[in-house]
């Protein structure tokens, strides 16, 4: 028993230094280099991709599909995010309240409309749209009420979609446009949810990260959300102004935040699209900081 939990051990340490090279070497390269060049050479890198990704998948494998460890199981980001959405979307009570207490801040602001009920939508019934952004293996493939897009640059299993987010365009046609069995355009304002699971620490620029959200904010509809777990073993209070001026950023997009849980080793937060983005932005601006800028930025960046 010790000698197989001595091995289980080395191989999640062999598995996750593979995942912080990748990362720390992106970076480094994107420092020397510049981003547009550094991401160039990585996306050419189809070794290393696919190194990355297999190690990834097998990574997730040891807490995703633990379900006979309740303790190891409950701290899944991807159980978080599945009970999140059912939350939000299929129990009108969570959905409605958000929605209340958008519409009680626009209420504050006194040049500021709101919306009748009857004007707009009330539950979510049968599916959402979901995009699964840097997603590896489509962990939400087994959900029957999400419609899953996953997308990657180097998928490691058949059922995700070779993508490249940061040159993705978007289009009014309600499709998924691909070439080369790679898309090339997303649907704007057709996705429900886009999830950023583990997916901006991987960008090793600021402006792109940032670039990154402003997207997810277009393919929402308005009252979709966008999800964000980012890695993070450090206690509540130690990356607090680094997620504080997240909030602002997002706010500046027209995201206002309606969730935030730090968790033993990833923090969770959902951002909602506001029905008027000026509320969010009105929210961000009254709340601004003297040291927040609209960026993301990562503890990383300082290395």
């Amino acid at each position: 028993m010790d000698d197989c939990a001595d091995n289980s051990k080395a191989e999640h340490l062999r598995l996750a230094a593979i995942i912080k090279d990748c990362h720390d070497n992106l970076r480094s390269q994107c420092k020397l280099k510049g981003m547009k060049e550094a991401w160039s050479e990585h996306l050419q890198n189809t070794a290393l991709l696919e190194q990355y990704s297999t190690a990834m998948h097998r990574l997730a494998s040891i807490w995703e599909t633990n379900t006979t460890n309740p303790n190891l199981y409950a701290r899944s980001r991807v159980k978080w995010i599945i009970d999140y959405c059912n939350s939000y979307f299929f129990t009108n009570k969570v959905f409605l309240e958000k929605r209340e207490r958008e519409q009680r801040l626009a209420a504050s602001y006194t040049d500021m409309p709101t919306f009748a009920a009857s004007e707009l939508k009330t539950s979510f019934t049968n599916t959402v749209n979901v995009l699964d952004v840097g997603s590896c293996f489509n962990p939400f493939a087994g959900e029957s009420k999400f419609n899953v897009t996953a997308i990657d640059l180097c998928p490691a299993t058949s059922d995700v979609l070779k993508a490249d987010f940061l040159k993705i365009m978007l289009n009014k046609n309600d499709k998924i446009v691909t070439e080369d069995a790679e898309v090339q355009s997303l649907p704007s304002a057709y996705f429900d949810c886009v999830i950023f699971s583990l997916l901006l620490e991987y960008i090793p620029s600021p402006e792109e990260r940032l670039h990154c959200c402003q997207k997810a904010y277009e393919l929402l509809r308005a009252e979709g959300i966008l999800i964000i777990i980012t890695p993070d073993s450090q206690h509540v209070g130690k990356n607090a102004k680094l997620m504080k001026n997240w909030r602002y950023t997002l706010g500046t997009l027209g995201f206002y935040r309606i969730c935030f849980e730090k968790l033993p080793h990833i923090t969770c937060m959902v951002f909602r699209k506001t029905l008027m983005p000026v509320v969010a932005q009105r929210w961000a601006e009254l709340h601004r900081e003297d040291y927040m800028t609209t960026t993301i930025n990562i503890p990383q960046d300082k290395v």
